[in-house]
């Protein structure tokens, strides 16, 4: 299946969730059973084929919206100037809910609201939300975003946030390599996914 500039709700209902519907190894072997689920097994395994579905996505579309950025340590060539190999989880991958109006990326100092969650679930289908810096709907004018400085935050974020621009609003998939991996954070399990929306809503070259 082919989906092109597919909003996440659409995405998420279309064609990753069925995913988690099916009979595998891999998978969960009903939806009807979610009591008797375990979130969190096979774990690692499941956010892989979660990452390699977004890739999937992102490989099909050609209208724009739909982005993958190789992460911010790594080079497009080797040391011989030919083409580096990478594969799905050396990417971040974006959709562009929304553009902003300014033209200048950030370097130092971001504004930005947030909602991080995991990976779909049959007990939680959007997404279990494991931090966020709103409550409620999106509502740029109520919300108060959070500072942060690009190079102390997770190598997703310091991926994505240099090809921002004042106003974007992206919803964001970080493979676990660009997360925080084998560490297991408060909420967040070891070698999870972590899927973001984001809005740069400022940004500064100094403090």
């Amino acid at each position: 299946m082919i989906l092109r500039g597919k909003p996440l709700s659409m995405v998420m209902s279309t064609f990753l969730f069925p995913l988690f519907c099916v009979t595998g190894s891999l998978l969960f072997t009903s939806c009807e059973e979610t009591a008797e689920i375990d979130e969190y097994a096979n774990w690692q395994e499941r956010n892989e084929a979660f990452i390699d579905s977004i890739a999937g996505v992102v490989d099909h579309c050609n209208d724009g919206r739909w982005v993958k950025i190789l992460a911010y340590n790594l080079n497009d060539t080797d040391v011989d100037g030919n083409i580096a190999i990478h594969d799905n989880a050396d990417y971040v991958y974006c959709y562009k809910e929304q553009s902003g109006t300014g033209i200048e990326h950030p370097l130092t100092f971001v504004s930005v609201d947030y909602r991080g969650r995991l990976m779909p679930t049959a007990n939680h289908p959007s997404g279990f939300v494991f931090d966020e810096s709103y409550k409620g709907a999106f509502n740029p004018n109520t919300c108060k975003p959070a500072e942060f400085r690009i190079d102390g935050v997770v190598a997703g974020w310091q991926t994505v946030l240099p090809h921002m621009t004042k106003g974007d609003r992206w919803t964001v998939y970080i493979p676990s390599k660009l997360g925080y991996g084998s560490q297991t954070k408060t909420n967040i399990p070891a070698h999870s996914a972590l899927v973001f929306d984001m809005h740069l809503a400022d940004f500064a070259t100094d403090k």
